[in-house]
């Protein structure tokens, strides 16, 4: 081989391998390329949705994620680290923080009263548990009150949790960070989107797949004896593109170079070249051409859809998981204070036994349900942690990264349980008084009506902040404070009339005479903190405007104060705890004269108890005058007073329950207009009569392929003159061209009818499904709507049984301590159950109506989540369900949209409007 040659063939080779590096991209370049035009297809096809796909869709992790990838996303390598433990840090945003909860008290601690839970009732309790159990600020003022009594240390001190508290809103943007499921979801999308992009890709003009290079060939030929080298370097280029009529059209630039190497006449090169236009336009079935690019563009919009509704399911599915944690949490405060009213009755228990008043069988009753509400607290614990790692694995966090919840949201619902249990003991104690009103009972009037004011003054603290008392606050404790005070007044009047009678009766008896005496004096010593109470309420009152005011004085005493600047309040305050002790040494005295066996001296204890008497009644008279205190001079009077400050209360009760909007509101939509809303907007019905429309076409399509075949095709070709070398220079006497019509008649169809058939029945079971899915979308609105309203009743009976639960409580704890009314052990630890059970029920109640209220908006297909994966009006009852009653712009064609291609008539009856109206018959 000649030098000449040798170097011509290295110029070739180099030329070609330059070809083949110019035209490898790399990857990083092609993923990229990629990631673009995925998400231009969905962008075009979620445009019509209304919540449409998220700005920020990609396939890629954000570097926050569980999932992110490690170096080069096109050149993944595999990972390092097959076993770690604690290895993932929550991104901790403004939202995910550790709140700290210690501070939330301030100085409460210091106002705490009641008795303090033992330190071994602490210590029954899982470390576990008291971490969950001390999320509540009720459960730290118990462990606050046990405290008192410990020498410096602390129950708290290292059992509260420092995991990260987590709302709704932090777990769903952790879910859409690391769960699996959304990242699967995604990737079908894109998946599909690659699939539209490239049966558009057939619709360009573009390169062939294949016929885009070139050979090089040596042989080494003898003749004759003579030896004979050729090389030939065959080369084509071809671009293809489809039309819009279903015909492809076909061009192909190709180019031959033979080299022959010491042949009869030497060296010598024989170069030509050909360009070939073809097209190929199918008469018949034109249809089938279109069918790739036609199912593809519908696939993705029914994955955009699909995609959008699994948003939203995403989002129902964590809403549910999170409240059934906040119920879970509920449950532990209420089983932890149920918890401790069972150790207070066993301790109590306890002590009457050891006193000898109660037998042992109730106390051993009393520990047996002590045992059952510890166990119950721990189970609740445990499966509030199993609930949490479920979470976990939902959003796809590691089960071992600790977490907690945000309980803002649960003190939100729970302080709206506790209004609504309120306003209806409110309202129970308001019937109670209205039918005393019709009796002349002024006991009974005064003592309903405290208890009326206890309920009112419960439901305002309930929304009052605590640095602020309103002014009917105020107002209903000064009210209830006068009420009790002639409560008290009538009470120590009733002791006065049996000491008169007793004292007046034919034969008097002694130690009766000093028995209703002392119990004449504990009766006005009781009018008098009662008096005193009022006092210190007017004193908190705002003093009237008097414009003169000024005019008197620089400096005005204030009220209850004398011109010394000695508080009158607290002089009498002085002389109540005085004779407190005094009426208190009474029954000391008594006892020791039973004890000494001097009964003798009983007159003289009756004398001292005559001197206090008179002394208690003075008290009594000048706190009235002192004090402004309103008192009647006749029974007559005094009744008409009294009830009418109690019809004035009844007024006041019925506005204030009036003005309350408590309980769960209904929602305001008629079944049927929300199973036609449903019908209408549900994404997935849209993609099934998409579906419906695909298996419909399909009929279509397969009754074409029973026709006979005929294409028609055309070619030109154009080739360079023979002998010249030269691979451009075409000549027109060197060229061909074809046109011809191939025709396959339909003489065998057998398997093409079968197909056909076969459509027939797909299509029969396509509407059958669609028709499925129309009613189980109807029973899952209807079934909807009959949970919200049985939910809605079943929680104002939860409420009006946790009211009542609450009142047999006080009930029977008072009657079982008091040992009167013939209460047992059984009867309180009874009562105390169903209080607990009625709390539980509230709660379970008001959350299972956030849920199913939340579900009612995604079968609507009403639930709009934002760019982030929220529903902002979870919380908000205000937002009603509003009707559609026909398919919305975005949703039309019915059943779907085509490609801009040349369909025939009948394909394009996908396209015709649907009367919706017209199916609906009379309801």
């Amino acid at each position: 081989m000649t030098p000449y040659v040798r170097s011509k063939l290295v110029a070739i080779a180099c030329l070609a391998l330059t070809l083949v590096g110019l035209g490898c991209r790399t990857r990083h370049l092609e993923y990229k390329h990629a990631d673009r035009m995925a998400h231009c297809l969905i962008g075009q096809k979620s445009s019509a949705i209304p919540e449409g796909i998220p700005s920020d869709f990609s396939l890629t992790p954000k570097p926050e994620s569980r999932l992110a990838i490690e170096g080069c996303a096109a050149c993944p390598s595999l990972p390092q680290n097959l076993v770690e433990l604690y290895a993932y840090q929550l991104p901790l945003r403004n939202t995910l923080e550790v709140h700290d909860e210690g501070a939330e008290s301030g100085d409460e601690d210091s106002q705490l009263v009641g008795i303090p839970i033992p330190l071994e009732s602490w210590q029954a309790i899982p470390d576990s548990c008291l971490r969950r159990m001390f999320d509540f600020q009720s459960i730290r003022n118990e462990a606050a009150l046990t405290e008192k009594d410990l020498d410096g240390s602390s129950l708290l001190e290292g059992s509260r949790s420092d995991a990260p508290k987590l709302s709704l809103r932090d777990i769903v943007d952790l879910a859409l960070l690391n769960s699996r499921d959304y990242q699967t979801q995604k990737e079908a999308l894109y998946l599909v989107s690659l699939q539209l992009a490239q049966e558009r890709f057939a619709y360009t003009t573009k390169f062939s797949t294949s016929g885009n290079g070139s050979d090089f060939d040596i042989g080494n030929f003898r003749n004759n004896g003579q030896t004979v080298e050729r090389s030939g370097i065959p080369s084509s280029l071809q671009i293809d593109r489809m039309l819009a009529t279903g015909g492809d059209v076909l061009a192909r630039f190709a180019n031959n170079i033979l080299l022959t190497f010491d042949g009869p006449t030497g060296f010598t090169a024989d170069v030509s070249s050909s360009i070939l236009i073809e097209f190929v336009q199918p008469l018949i079935q034109r249809d089938v051409q279109f069918e790739s690019l036609t199912q593809a563009e519908r696939d993705l919009v029914y994955a955009a859809r699909g995609f959008a509704r699994f948003r939203k399911q995403f989002f129902v599915e964590f809403a549910s998981d999170y409240y059934d944690l906040i119920a879970s949490f509920r449950q532990i405060e209420i089983d932890s204070q149920n918890y401790f009213s069972l150790v207070r009755a066993f301790k109590q228990a306890e002590a009457e036994y050891s006193a000898g008043l109660v037998p042992r069988f109730q106390v051993d009753q009393v520990e047996q349900s002590l045992l059952s509400g510890r166990g119950r607290l721990i189970g609740t614990c445990n499966s509030l942690e199993r609930a949490l790692d479920s979470l976990k694995l939902a959003s796809g966090l590691p089960t071992e990264t600790p977490i907690n919840l945000d309980l803002d949201e649960l003190n939100k619902l729970t302080r709206l349980d506790q209004l609504s249990v309120s306003a209806d003991s409110t309202n129970r104690v308001l019937k109670r008084l209205a039918a005393a009103a019709e009796r002349p009972d002024r006991a009974e009037l005064a003592s309903t009506a405290a208890v009326l004011l206890d309920r009112l003054i419960d439901s305002l603290e309930l929304t009052e902040s605590d640095d602020q008392r309103s002014e009917l606050l105020q107002d209903f404790e000064l009210q209830r404070g006068k009420f009790l005070m002639d409560y008290a007044r009538l009470n120590a009047g009733r002791v006065q009339q049996d000491l008169e009678k007793q004292l007046n009766s034919d034969s008097p008896s002694e130690p009766l005479i000093f028995q209703r005496s002392t119990a004449l004096c504990k009766a006005l010593l009781s009018l008098a903190k009662r008096q005193l109470e009022v006092a210190k309420l007017k004193q908190g009152e705002p003093e009237p405007e008097d414009p003169s005011a000024s005019q008197l004085t620089d400096a005005p005493t204030l009220p209850f104060e004398d011109e010394a600047g000695e508080s009158k309040l607290e002089q009498f305050k002085d002389d109540v705890e005085e004779l407190s002790g005094l009426v208190a040494e009474l029954d000391t005295k008594l006892a020791q004269l039973i004890k000494d066996e001097a009964i003798e001296k009983l007159p003289d204890l009756i004398d001292e108890s005559s001197t206090l008497r008179g002394r208690l009644f003075k008290l009594v008279v000048a706190m009235d005058k002192e004090f402004d205190i309103e008192v009647s001079d006749t029974v007559d009077a005094d009744l008409e007073r009294i009830k009418t400050k109690v019809l004035q209360l009844i007024e006041t009760a019925k506005t204030q329950l009036d003005d309350s909007s408590l309980g769960l509101k209904p929602i305001d939509i008629d079944m049927d207009d929300a199973m036609i809303t449903a019908i209408v907007l549900r994404y997935d019905l849209m993609n099934q009569r998409g579906i419906l429309a695909d298996d419909w076409r399909q009929i279509k399509l397969a009754a074409d392929e029973l026709k006979s075949v005929l294409t028609l095709r055309a070619s030109h070709q154009i080739n360079t003159a023979p002998g010249d070398n030269q691979p451009f220079n075409f000549d027109l006497d060197n060229s061909s061209t074809s046109l011809g019509l191939s025709f396959d008649s339909s003489l065998n169809r057998f398997s093409q009818r079968n197909s056909f058939r076969a459509s027939l029945i797909s299509y029969q079971r396509s509407l059958r499904n669609l028709k499925l899915l129309e009613d189980n979308v109807k029973f899952s609105i209807r079934n909807d709507l009959r949970n919200l309203t049985l939910d809605r009743e079943q929680y104002l009976i939860a409420v009006a049984s946790a009211a009542l639960a609450y009142e047999r409580v006080v009930s029977t704890s008072l009657e079982f301590r008091l040992g009167t009314g013939g209460v047992s052990a059984r009867d309180f630890l009874e009562a105390q159950t169903a209080y607990t059970d009625a709390l539980s029920d509230v709660a379970s109640r008001h959350i299972q109506y956030l849920v199913d209220r939340t579900q009612l908006f995604f079968d609507l297909e009403l639930l709009m989540v934002d760019e982030n994966g929220f529903w902002d009006d979870i919380r908000n009852e205000d937002v009603q369900p509003d009707p559609q009653f026909s398919i919305p712009a975005w949703g039309t064609p019915a059943f779907g949209d085509l490609p801009n291609v040349r369909y025939s008539s009948t394909v394009k009856e996908i396209l015709r409007p649907v009367n919706l109206d017209a199916s609906i018959g009379e309801r």
